[in-house]
This record gives structure tokens, C-alpha cells and sequence, in this order.
């Protein structure tokens, strides 16, 4: 993988069913098929992805921004978050340029986020929790089933671990809940957390391996079902950084 570059291959093994996979994927992902690569022997699948975005090492605060699992058409752009199919820059941004704790001039990129070429007190690593890409990610259960995705959560859970831990990252943000639910160290579900960021609260919890990382839950970098829901995501996202900032 190029060093500005955060696509890569992975291989994922189906122990069960891998005939009704392959099939189901094909037939759902099909304008897609060129990012997957199936071994009929060896009940493999090959697939692009994407991240984790490992940011140049400098003094500033490290932030692990988790999101669920990729689009393709993401994949296909080389970038988390990346625009959409008319050119249309993702909302996430400005969310985040709206906080003040993220200023930038050029087009943001892998390379540019990589080379930190932003202005604010954070030092943003970017990564998915499931690697697999689909257009939505509740896909990975309809495509593979209950048992192929809980396998997956163990899997992912081990490389968010080695992240998270390898380059010292203290603050996690999940910008949805799925993520959120699978690593908080609480095991009870986040029912009804739209309406209570909407109130203004802050939803956090500690991560499940250690009582000293904080893991926060956000809304979901899509979320638009208000009239004023920039604003709503642009200060929950403010304050989470405001409060790392007095760390």
C-alpha cells in the first residue's frame, strides 16, 4: 500500500453458507463486483478497502474517529467520507470544520490527512470497525448472517484494540451507534440516543478493555432528519472536543 495511500486488499473466509453469500453480494453489490474477488475453493472473499488513516506523528492530542463499515463508492474515491456521486463534499466535514477544531484549505484527501496538513489542537486517525464494504451497514447481517457477523465483531474488535493501543489514542468518537454499542465497555443498548442528543446530552462511556479510554457516540455522519440538523450535530460534536481539549 502506497504510504499516502489507505486502500488495501483483505481476505474474509465463510465458514457457512458461502454459496448464498457469494450470491447474495453479487446480486446486491453488482455495479461494485470489480472490488470482490471470490475462491469457490477456499470459501474466500477478496475486497478492497479502506483505512485504518494513520496520521503523521506530531505534539498534538491523538482522536480516533470510528465510523461502521465503508461504502464503495468510498472505497472507489480513495478516502473516508469522500464526495459524493456528483462531487458534493460529504456534510462530515463542514460538522466538523464547524466545531473550530478543524480548519483546512486545500481538498481533503488521504494524503492530506495523513501529512496533517489541517489546523486545530487534534491529531485525527480515522478507521472502520468492519472492513467489509456495503451501501448500508446493517447489509453485513443480511448478507452473511448472525453467526458470520459476530464473527466479524471479534475480528474487528482485535484490530481496533491494536490501534487504538500501538499509537496511544485516549478518545474515541463513534459517529453512529453500532460501533459505539460493540466497544463501550456497558453492555446495555443505546435505545432512543437521537432524542437524547437532541436534548443536548452527552453519551459516553469507558471502552471495554480499559477504564481509561473514553469511547463517545455522536450522530451518525448521514443524519439530516431535522431542519436544523447541522447545527444539532455540528455543537454535540463541539462540545465531545471541547472536552478532550481540557484533558
Amino acid at each position: 500500500m502506497n504510504s499516502l495511500s489507505i486502500i488495501h486488499e483483505e481476505v474474509i473466509t465463510v465458514d457457512r453458507n458461502y454459496d448464498t453469500v457469494k450470491s447474495t453480494i453479487q446480486e446486491n453489490l453488482s455495479k461494485w463486483s470489480d472490488m470482490y474477488m471470490f475462491d469457490d475453493t477456499l470459501h474466500q472473499i477478496r475486497y478492497k478497502t479502506e483505512g485504518p488513516l494513520i496520521p503523521e506523528d506530531n505534539s498534538k492530542t491523538p482522536i480516533l474517529i470510528l465510523l461502521s463499515n465503508p461504502h464503495p463508492h468510498s472505497v472507489k474515491q480513495g478516502m473516508f467520507l469522500s464526495p459524493n456521486r456528483i462531487g458534493r463534499t460529504n456534510p462530515f466535514w463542514d460538522t466538523l470544520r464547524g466545531t473550530g477544531c478543524f480548519e483546512y484549505d486545500n481538498k481533503i484527501d488521504a494524503a492530506f490527512m495523513i501529512k496533517n496538513q489541517y489546523r486545530g489542537p487534534f491529531r485525527f486517525f480515522m478507521a472502520v470497525l468492519f472492513p467489509f464494504p456495503t451501501e448500508d451497514p446493517m447489509h453485513l447481517i443480511d448478507f452473511f448472517g448472525k453467526a458470520e457477523y459476530e464473527k466479524m465483531v471479534g475480528t474487528s474488535k482485535v484490530a481496533i484494540r491494536k490501534l487504538i493501543v500501538d499509537h496511544n489514542i485516549m478518545n474515541v468518537i463513534c459517529f453512529g451507534k453500532t460501533q459505539y454499542d460493540i466497544i463501550k465497555r456497558s453492555p446495555n443498548v443505546s435505545y432512543n440516543y437521537i432524542s437524547a442528543l437532541k436534548r443536548g446530552e452527552i453519551i459516553n462511556n469507558k471502552i471495554w478493555f480499559s477504564e481509561n479510554i473514553s469511547v463517545y457516540l455522536t450522530y451518525p455522519t448521514g443524519w439530516r432528519f431535522a431542519k436544523n440538523h447541522k447545527i444539532l450535530k455540528k455543537d454535540n460534536l463541539k462540545i465531545i472536543l471541547n472536552l478532550m481539549r481540557l484533558q
